[in-house]
């Protein structure tokens, strides 16, 4: 439903302020994200706010009012973008994250700013709770222990940033490391042959090696030409179940 809001949650239903009740087996409370208190707060003195409440920002992650004030992740929006503004997920504020640094001390000595690039799109996975995990990457749905076993690597290989013997060392003069948190996996390495990677990716048993399909979804954000000849041979292998869904 439309134009409602919800006023109560039961352990099988959903009550609207209308007074009606939908019934459900599975909530997934989907509420999207909110802008920060601070932000209305800085718009009240000058800075840039749009009517949801994301600070301003241009394609460098610098305030379109405020020069000297920069924003990424979630409290911001990137205006100008053709495709408009990416969207708020974990993802796009990671990886804004080292060019915010880039561009915060280059400012400070007055040289030029690197633009933020945001990907067009991005792989979304949620936990099942029984230790597998389903996804969504090029329209390609995935599921099984290893997609919970590609998502801990991940959440891993972030928070480890944060160990204090893999902190940046600040020093005066000296350039700071901006290379994304996940560029060791960047390595060079020969793409798996198309018609196996479409194989692999769509397995749900709990053989499935995470890290050669994680590879597989890397190459092909890497290499578009790869990207479409993987999808190809998993269109040509759904074609025949398809065809005898639709008889």
């Amino acid at each position: 439903q439309h134009n409602c809001h919800v006023s109560e949650i039961t352990k099988d239903h959903v009550i609207l302020d209308n007074g009606s009740e939908v019934e459900f087996t599975h909530c997934i409370w989907a509420t999207g994200a909110g802008a920060h208190p601070l932000a209305q707060k800085l718009k009240k003195n000058g800075l840039s706010v749009n009517q949801r409440g994301w600070i301003q920002v241009d394609e460098n992650l610098q305030s379109l009012s405020h020069p000297s004030v920069f924003a990424a992740g979630d409290c911001s929006s990137m205006e100008g973008l053709a495709g408009g503004p990416p969207p708020k997920a974990g993802v796009y504020a990671v990886r804004a994250g080292p060019v915010l640094i880039e561009n915060l001390t280059e400012f400070l000595q007055q040289k030029a700013l690197k633009p933020y690039v945001p990907q067009d799109d991005f792989l979304k996975l949620l936990v099942c709770g029984d230790g597998k995990a389903l996804g969504f990457r090029f329209g390609i749905p995935i599921y099984g222990r290893w997609v919970f076993k590609l998502k801990d690597k991940i959440d891993l290989m972030f928070m480890n940033l944060f160990k204090a013997e893999n902190l940046p060392n600040l020093q005066e003069g000296a350039k700071f490391d901006t290379s994304q948190y996940d560029a060791i996996a960047d390595q060079d390495r020969v793409p798996l042959e198309p018609s196996l990677a479409a194989e692999l990716i769509e397995r749900e048993d709990d053989d499935v090696d995470y890290q050669k399909a994680w590879d597989v979804f890397r190459d092909m954000a890497k290499d578009p030409t790869y990207r479409n000849e993987v999808l190809l041979c998993r269109t040509q292998k759904l074609a025949p179940v398809i065809s005898a869904i639709a008889k």
